[in-house]
């Protein structure tokens, strides 16, 4: 068991809720396996006193913060420094605290793109669907404009919110990004909602998924519980399907790697899917 003293740093992730997430388990394996003297909790921040948390990191010495929904567009304006790629983005996930100065990144985008080339699936020239609007769709939307998509599509039941994202977007990559699902197939379909995890398992994030076939990879945000009600459907239809713990395990690589200014090598995904995850 390891020895946590007056010494040890504090690592978190703040979000509403954070009772499902797995960031603790996996950024405390990463800190054990490379012998670094930090421990990670996950916080649950009201949704009137973010600004307060990110503050408290200052006044409590934290290392460092993961941030969640729905607050990865406040924690953008609250940073004191930002990466460049935080900068594009639009948002911001990661903070790091080095002697009082709060530095903002984003490692969503990074994360759910290794994902993908992990399970062998690619961008480039493809027709891609992105449904929902949540904290991760910007970024990714960014990253896979700049990565050569043929096209890019967003459906959200708010047309206001899709809309602000598809404007962001050609606003820092020039990319014009649809609004507006149409009938007809996508090479990679992306739910970015919450549709599928509790309480909501028994949803779809939209009522007809007559465009997934054979020819679909869908992939879900999600990865609490391992295949969504989403997930399924696709399945049964043919498609190639993939849930959002790769997308988990790479982002949070690349956090703690920030965390600690340390680069890991890359069999620490094996490492994590056996030891934190189970999965061999």
């Amino acid at each position: 068991m390891r020895d946590i003293t007056g010494k040890t740093r504090q690592l978190a992730i703040l979000g509403n809720p954070v009772s499902h997430s797995f960031s603790p388990q996996m950024q405390n394996f990463m800190a054990q396996k490379t012998g670094q003297d930090l421990v990670y909790t996950a916080l649950e921040v009201n949704k009137n006193e973010f600004d307060d948390a990110i503050k408290g990191l200052k006044a409590m010495n934290f290392k460092g913060v993961n941030i969640t929904s729905p607050f990865k567009f406040r924690a953008y304006e609250l940073m004191d420094v930002l990466s460049d790629k935080a900068k594009k983005l639009g948002s911001v996930n990661t903070c790091v605290n080095r002697d009082g100065v709060l530095y903002g990144y984003n490692t969503d985008a990074d994360g759910f793109y290794r994902s993908l080339l992990y399970n062998n699936i690619q961008v480039k020239d493809k027709d891609i669907l992105f449904i929902g609007a949540g904290g991760a769709t910007q970024p990714v939307m960014i990253l896979f404009a700049e990565e050569g998509a043929k096209s890019i599509t967003i459906h959200n039941r708010t047309i206001e919110k899709a809309q602000k994202i598809a404007d962001y977007t050609k606003s820092v990559t020039g990319y014009n990004v649809k609004v507006g699902m149409e009938n007809r197939h996508y090479d990679v379909v992306i739910n970015t909602t919450t549709c599928g995890m509790h309480p909501q398992e028994n949803l779809l994030p939209v009522e007809n998924i007559d465009f997934i076939d054979s020819g679909t990879a869908v992939a879900d945000m999600i990865y609490n519980p391992e295949k969504t009600l989403f997930l399924k459907k696709a399945e049964e239809k043919g498609a190639k399907i993939m849930n959002g713990l790769g997308m988990l395990i790479f982002q949070g690589i690349i956090a703690f790697e920030l965390f600690t200014d340390t680069s890991l090598d890359d069999s620490i995904y094996e490492d994590i899917l056996k030891e934190v995850f189970n999965i061999r």
